[in-house]
């Protein structure tokens, strides 16, 4: 919901900061932390689904979140602008989440295996 928010919310109350590329790495970041609650969440709820289930759920979730919020920006906001590159921004974050999440899990298994 807070990504929707910042998402849809006017630019022109947003202060002004000068940073080459922070836009596209406010994208990625969100949607990095939005792959790895996704994944907690995923892991509690639905324990037998394999980490290749929740990594399609989670790359399918935030390429069409995405989606529709850059559709929102150019449909229902006079300030805001739908972007290609947002979207592939948000998807880039859930991937590296993805990633992060896998290098874990593996670094996780073998740990306890070595013990």
């Amino acid at each position: 919901m807070a990504i929707a928010v910042a998402c849809l919310v006017s630019v022109n109350e947003v202060p002004k900061v000068t940073v080459f590329g922070k836009d596209k790495t406010i994208h990625f970041f969100f949607y990095f932390v939005f792959t790895l609650l996704w994944f907690l969440f995923l892991t509690k709820e639905l324990p037998k689904w394999s980490f290749g289930q929740k990594a399609f759920f989670i790359l399918g979730s935030s390429f069409l979140y995405g989606g529709i919020i850059e559709i929102g920006q150019e449909l229902f906001t006079a300030s805001r602008k739908a972007d290609v590159y947002d979207v592939i921004a948000n998807v880039s974050g859930s991937l590296v989440g993805i990633l992060v999440l896998l290098f874990m899990t593996k670094s996780a298994k073998n740990s306890a295996s070595k013990k």
